[in-house]
């Protein structure tokens, strides 16, 4: 199991748009530490303003003449439930660019983000004496909305195959896809080899789901990339791993034994020291590797 390092932990905000040689700055970076994969992110507007074909190709060489495999590429855009027609249209479109994109780099993956249901006006605010509610719309419709978010990820995997690339789906809490139920559910549906689960412990934890027990359900075929960052169960949960409630040494464990054969990718976001975080996760996860934990 190789481990890696996503690029966009190494800005003060994951969506900032990259410039110049950026992305290959922070590829040294990663690999210095002593990583073996890189995943890169991308949004409408880097899609549209910075990854062109010839610069994808430069991001994707640069990585493999420095050692490192260019493991999958974000598509930053949650909005897979729209009901309007040209905005459904405008996310297949924006795909096949991140696709387009994807294949230049040569990755081997686009992770997409899930959306929540239609509608929601959530009122989350930090005060732990808040009141939180999704404030659904009075006509919403599960069944509907569901179908619909279904109906276009079958879209976008029939565009990835074009491109020979998988789907990972990153199923934020709160999101249609949050639990392993709605994960098996979601890939039943959409019924298409190419698309599986990004599996991201913290999101896990923080609904207080076992990762071991939601390995063991989606089995070694339907997770295609794992994140790793740890959670204390009440920050936003984006800590170096060995920090935090996880137990790596177990997700290790259990992933070794459904036989995952993927890539585990440390994702510390949102830190003015991303340098020092990365390694501590880094050397945390090498160490439950050999035994230590």
């Amino acid at each position: 199991m190789k481990i890696g390092s996503v690029a966009w932990g190494w800005t003060p905000v994951p969506e900032d748009m990259p410039e110049g040689d950026s992305l290959l700055r922070i590829a040294d970076k990663i690999k210095a530490i002593g990583f073996e994969i890189v995943d890169y992110l991308s949004d409408y507007n880097s899609l549209d303003q910075f990854f062109t074909d010839e610069k994808s190709k430069e991001i994707g060489e640069y990585s493999r003449n420095i050692g490192l495999e260019v493991g999958g590429l974000v598509f930053q855009s949650d909005i897979w439930n729209q009901t309007d027609e040209s905005i459904k249209q405008k996310q297949l479109d924006y795909f096949r660019k991140c696709a387009q994109a994807a294949k230049c780099m040569g990755a081997s993956a686009v992770s997409c983000i899930i959306p929540g249901p239609y509608g929601a006006k959530p009122n989350y605010t930090p005060s732990p004496s808040d009141k939180k509610a999704l404030n659904l719309p009075s006509d919403y419709n599960w069944d509907k909305d569901f179908d619909n978010y279904i109906s276009q990820m079958t879209k976008a995997c029939d565009i990835a195959k074009e491109y020979g690339l998988k789907i990972a789906l990153e199923c934020f809490p709160g999101s249609l896809c949050s639990t392993p139920h709605a994960m098996l559910k979601t890939l039943e549906c959409v019924n298409r080899s190419n698309i599986g689960i990004q599996l991201d412990t913290a999101h896990l934890m923080n609904q207080r789901i076992d990762i071991e027990t939601a390995i063991f359900m989606l089995g070694g075929t339907r997770i295609f990339n794992v994140h790793a960052k740890d959670s204390d169960g009440m920050t936003r949960a984006n800590l170096a791993c060995g920090t935090g409630l996880v137990d790596y040494s177990a997700v290790l464990r259990a992933l070794k034994n459904i036989g995952y054969n993927g890539n585990i990718s440390i994702e510390v976001e949102f830190t003015a020291n991303p340098g020092r975080y990365m390694r501590q996760a880094y050397n945390h996860l090498r160490e439950c590797m050999a035994g230590i934990y």
